[in-house]
């Protein structure tokens, strides 16, 4: 008969458990049990449960596990590294945004490391910790569509942190289903899309009071819901070109609606001073009455950021891989006549309509914008090209065509996969003549697509076959700017034998979900376009095939800043396939040649130096199209590029010393320990799977954010009192026979709050105080020599006179860890209650009334909760568990 309190061996599961209670019913007695390592509490029957003897076997390898996991619990507990717990281990650099955000009480800033070096994270720890000082409660994420995904998953996993994602379809529903208007307010955590709650000035069809209530229920409710911290990522999309720019209402109104605001983007300061004025003015706009204020002195309190070149990892070494391109030059032959035919039409259709669209270019922007469309379309693929030619001819034959509304500003800011409906409906300037020419060149590429297939699928084939052959489990990811050549080659390679997953930007987050795990698990090819590949973090394949290349370089540099990222294992291999003989090609080949000249000149060693920030915001469309409308212009029309790079390279050391932050991140590394975490989460992961007799494969790309490593960190393990006990011998180790444990020691649920204490009672049970830590150390060293086998189990006697002996040794950890707790509660205490001073002054600032009284009545509120909060964690819950327990061999 077991009673409460009695471990128990459960056959059915094969675990130890604790009994909590029993129950007897009827004849029939079953028990309510815990199991530690678990969390779980069930059911079990009296025949399930063995008080005398348990199955499970262990060796070297459990050894090994064990005690590494419980170093690392020890090393993790406590500081900020605490959140390792959560799935993170902060890296220098994400240590030093957590330190500066929490270096004042007015937490407004820019988070602007580069791309690739995990702003969403940083911004987790920052929620984490606001959070942990009772700074904020609700919290609002406002980001790209592409990305919302990404943070939603990142939270949860990384932070446990539940966000709900409210996207505009979501709104009535909730709406209804919550009987209440503030549907935001439903919800303490909100990720919503950017362009979703942007105020909209107009919109086809509508009354002005149908766009007044869509602004109201859209804008106004997110706005009016009484957020404690508002995070927009890709701050800079807020900026606008100018001020009255509907991305930046909604940056400026979210920036009115907040005491707290963290403004994420790796290009916060693209050369030009008016976007980031606007930018920081959403931070402080009495700090920035002007652009003469825009100074590194002024700039710097509320701008952190690091840079890839002095990123380093919590060993100090530098963080990223190298990054290697190869240029893939590719010719049109005899088998390709008509390809480069096809090319040929569409170019001198694309120029001739471009110059007569340029006598009125603000009225043909849509037509100019298909224009363009349709000449990188043609380098793209030829089916591409030719399922956009027979649209248009539809547009054209069923008179579906009209002015459109894009603008100057909309084409500056349109992926090219985004205007394509509205493009291909365009309005003619000489509908008859275009559709006779359309008509020729459709049939043209009809004719080259049966002629041979395109010139650059035979050397991407013989690119991935190349690159499998060295590795058969290579995963390569492709960019096109096409979702029509994105399906081409789908439908190419998957006739080829190759498996393969694409992802654009008209599919769903579930459908982008899915195209994710699907090229994570199963597939080895993974087709994106720009709009699709927003956001994605492929860090677990190095391989790159920009299967055509846009004309603004920077878009190449967030395609290879996809697997170009942290935990990035291999050096990154990009490959860049051009067709040699096009225009394109030349205008290439002069604005790299030129660009090469001035940075000479400027003492820049690198191209990709300057991909991030200035000359990528050049507008090199105009280059192109106005080469191609005028070929013999070449050098006229690349003259305006070249002058507003000289420009903005000339003032780019100015505008790059305001955003630099001097900072010496060495200092941040091993501050907690020179413990290398990482290495041993995954030689644990390798003992684990070796003690289980699974073949550990990818132990070298494991993330530390992966969730097989968390469940690890949040398994309590118990020493099962029942099976045979390890006998170990440690070669060339002078110890005396005895017992070795390893004891978990908590005082609440807190893993701040628990330590692990190795202890060493020789066998006529004398204490050695030293003995147990050099004896873990020797488990720890993976090149200690052990021989392992096992004896059996202690009697109850023992191992309560090792009980009573190790909890007398562990009593000053215990008094240790109290008091911790209790000053630390203390503190939380203190803090909470003078960052409700904060928050209340912070509100009486908000410039929105209704925002204003609504903050104040709920901070009121909060003040009975922070005396309940500090009553409990006056409570001290002490446990002492034994994790491990090894008959040392002398």
């Amino acid at each position: 008969m077991l009673e409460t309190g009695d471990f128990a061996f459960d056959s059915v599961t094969g675990a130890n458990v604790q009994v909590l209670e029993r129950i007897e019913a009827w004849g029939y007695t079953s028990y309510r049990v815990f199991n530690p390592s678990t969390g779980i509490v069930y059911k079990a029957t009296e025949e399930q449960l063995n008080k005398d003897g348990g199955t499970n076997t262990y060796d070297e390898n459990y050894l090994r596990y064990v005690t590494l996991l419980s170093k690392i619990k020890n090393e993790t507990a406590g500081g900020l590294l605490s959140s390792l717990a959560s799935g993170v281990i902060p890296l220098p650099h994400q240590l030093h945004v957590l330190n500066r955000a929490m270096e004042s009480n007015n937490i407004r800033y820019i988070l602007a490391d580069e791309v690739g070096l995990g702003k969403t994270i940083e911004a987790g720890m920052v929620i984490k910790e606001l959070k942990a000082r009772g700074l904020v409660k609700r919290v609002l994420v406002v980001c790209p569509t592409g990305l919302v995904t990404q943070w939603a998953s990142e939270m949860q996993e990384k932070f446990h942190e539940k966000f709900n994602v409210i996207l505009p379809s979501d709104y009535d529903t909730i709406r209804r289903l919550t009987d209440n208007e503030d549907v935001y307010g439903q919800y303490d955590q909100v990720i919503s899309p950017m362009d979703s709650i942007k105020p909209i000035e107009k919109h086809a069809g509508w009354t002005a009071e149908k766009v007044e209530k869509y602004n109201e229920e859209r804008i106004y409710s997110i706005i009016n819901s009484g957020w404690d911290l508002i995070i927009i990522d890709e701050a800079h999309r807020v900026a606008g070109s100018s001020g009255e720019v509907a991305r930046y209402k909604l940056g400026y109104l979210l920036s009115q609606a907040s005491p707290y605001l963290l403004l994420l983007s790796a290009t916060p300061h693209n050369g030009k001073t008016e976007p980031f004025l606007r930018l920081v003015r959403l931070l402080d706009e009495e700090a920035f009455p002007n652009a003469k204020s825009i100074v590194k002195e002024q700039v710097a309190p509320y701008l952190i950021r690091t840079e890839k070149r002095e990123a380093i990892d919590n060993n100090g070494n530098k963080l990223f891989k190298n990054r290697v391109t190869h240029l893939v030059s590719l010719n049109w032959d005899e088998r390709h006549t008509l390809q480069r035919e096809l090319y040929e039409l569409v170019t001198d259709y694309v120029s001739k309509t471009y110059n007569k669209a340029l006598r009125n270019r603000k009225k043909n922007m849509c037509l100019i914008f298909l224009l363009i469309i349709m000449q990188r379309m043609v380098t793209s693929s030829t089916a591409a090209v030719r399922q956009s030619l027979e649209r248009r001819l539809l547009a054209l034959k069923t008179q579906s065509t009209h002015l459109g509304n894009l603008t100057e500003e909309d084409l500056a800011e349109l992926d090219i996969e985004d205007g394509v409906e509205e493009a291909l409906e365009a309005i003619s300037l000489d509908m008859e003549a275009e559709i006779a020419e359309l008509e020729l060149i459709i049939s043209v590429a009809k004719q080259a697509e049966f002629q041979h297939p395109d010139v650059k699928v035979e050397h991407l084939t013989n690119t991935i076959d190349a690159l499998q052959s060295e590795d058969p489990s290579q995963k390569i990811i492709i960019f096109t700017e096409f979702v029509a050549t994105q399906k081409y080659l789908q439908k190419l390679l998957v006739n080829k034998g190759y498996t393969v997953t694409i992802l654009n930007g008209g599919m769903s987050i579930d459908e982008r979900n899915e195209a994710l795990r699907e090229f994570r698990e199963k597939t080895s090819i993974f087709i994106s376009t720009d709009a699709g590949g927003e956001g994605l973090n492929l860090q677990f394949s190095n391989i790159i095939i920009n299967y055509d290349l846009p004309w603004n370089p920077m878009k190449i540099e967030q395609r290879c800043g996809r697997a170009d990222r942290i935990g990035q294992k291999r050096d990154v291999h990009i490959y860049n396939f051009i067709i040699t003989d096009t225009v394109e090609n030349r205008v290439r080949d002069v604005l790299e040649e030129k660009l090469s000249v001035i940075l000479q000149e400027m003492g820049v060693d690198k191209y990709s130096d300057v991909l991030d920030s200035e000359v990528a915001e050049c507008d090199f469309t105009d280059a192109y199209m106005n080469t191609i409308a005028k070929p013999y212009k070449m050098e006229e029309s690349i003259k305006p590029i070249e002058t507003e790079m000289r420009q903005q390279l000339k003032y780019s050391r100015e505008y790059k010393d305001v955003i630099r932050e001097e900072k010496d991140l060495t200092e941040l590394v091993g501050q907690e320990s020179n413990f290398d975490v990482d290495a041993a989460l995954r030689l644990m992961l390798a003992y684990y799977d070796g003690w289980q007799g699974v073949e550990s494969t990818l132990i070298d790309r494991i993330g530390m954010t992966d969730a097989e490593i968390t469940r690890h960190l949040k398994t309590d393990i118990i020493q099962d009192k029942f099976s045979p006990i390890l006998s170990v011998g440690i070669k060339d180790f002078p110890n005396e026979a005895g017992y070795f444990m390893l004891w978990e020691l908590s005082i609440s649920d807190d893993e701040s709050n628990q330590r692990v204490i190795p202890v060493f009672v020789n066998e006529s049970f004398v204490l050695r105080p030293m003995a147990g830590k050099r004896i873990m150390e020797q488990f720890l060293d993976a090149h200690s020599r052990l021989t392992v086998k096992t004896v059996s189990n202690l009697s109850s006697e023992d191992y309560q006179r090792l009980e009573k002996m190790s909890m007398d040794f562990a009593y000053d950890s215990f008094v240790e860890l109290k008091e911790k707790k209790l000053q630390k509660n203390q503190e939380s205490y203190n803090k909470y209650k003078y960052a409700l001073q904060l928050r209340t002054e912070a509100a009486d600032h908000i410039g929105i009334e209704n925002i204003r009284k609504s903050r104040l009545t709920r901070l009121e509120k909060e003040r009975e909760e922070i005396e309940r909060a500090f009553e409990k964690g006056k409570q001290v819950y002490p446990d002492f568990r034994l994790a491990l327990l090894v008959r040392l061999e002398a």
